[in-house]
């Protein structure tokens, strides 16, 4: 039980504790993903209490990628600002913070994001969110891909200690790692080598992004 209270290492970024507040959706930040007052009370509350690190969740990194309504996003430069008051909320009490970067894939409504959702493959209508989504070309493909990096560099300049890659829960990266959902037949599926590719090119992206400081983690399935 002792261990839990002791100091962790995880890549370059040492947590005090081996407390790790998951990802969760708070339903806290704006209409257009802005952080807010309440999301920063929130998180520097749990901060207080002793978490070593806390992991905010889930950051859309494209508009296209939103899930659900008031989610909070790291899309925009503009969004830095607010970012760097969550970071400074948690750093004030000692702890240490990870922003999980997501695209919902087909996991959207046309409501939220303005257009069809998109997926690996175009497979059927999705049983929760009621939409048939769009396969991916080439070039939207390569643009999530840069959008994951661009991503990652503001929560670099927001001063996060690292960030998550939600691989996960059914969104945009676990699709692609996922025979169900990822059926190409090109150099993105038809293999696990091929739909590893996604993830291997997201990371490789994000790496590119952020300091040496900061630390990168995968949020993945233990059965899919």
């Amino acid at each position: 039980m002792s261990a839990l209270f002791t100091p962790k290492k995880i890549g370059n970024m040492e947590i005090q504790n081996r407390f790790v507040h998951s990802a969760t959706y708070e339903c806290m930040a704006d209409h257009n993903g802005e952080v807010t007052d309440k999301m920063i009370k929130r998180y520097n509350q749990i901060a207080k209490g002793g978490a070593g690190l806390i992991i905010p969740g889930y950051f859309y990194i494209m508009p296209n990628g939103r899930a659900v309504n008031y989610q909070t996003g790291i899309y925009n430069d503009d969004m830095i600002e607010g970012l760097k008051k969550l970071v400074d909320a948690v750093h004030n009490e000692g702890g240490k913070i990870a922003f999980q970067l997501a695209h919902s894939g087909r996991q959207t409504t046309k409501d939220a994001i303005g257009q069809t959702p998109l997926a690996p493959s175009k497979g059927p209508m999705d049983s929760i969110y009621m939409v048939k989504p769009k396969e991916m070309m080439e070039e939207e493909i390569q643009e999530v891909i840069s959008a994951f990096g661009t991503a990652a560099f503001r929560a670099n300049e927001a001063g996060a200690d690292g960030v998550q890659i939600h691989a996960a829960h059914g969104y945009l990266v676990n699709q692609f790692l996922s025979p169900f959902f990822n059926k190409r037949t090109d150099s993105w599926g038809a293999s696990d080598e091929n739909r590893f590719r996604f993830i291997k090119e997201v990371v490789l992206e994000v790496k590119k992004n952020i300091s040496d400081e900061m630390s990168i983690l995968i949020k993945l399935n233990t059965q899919d």
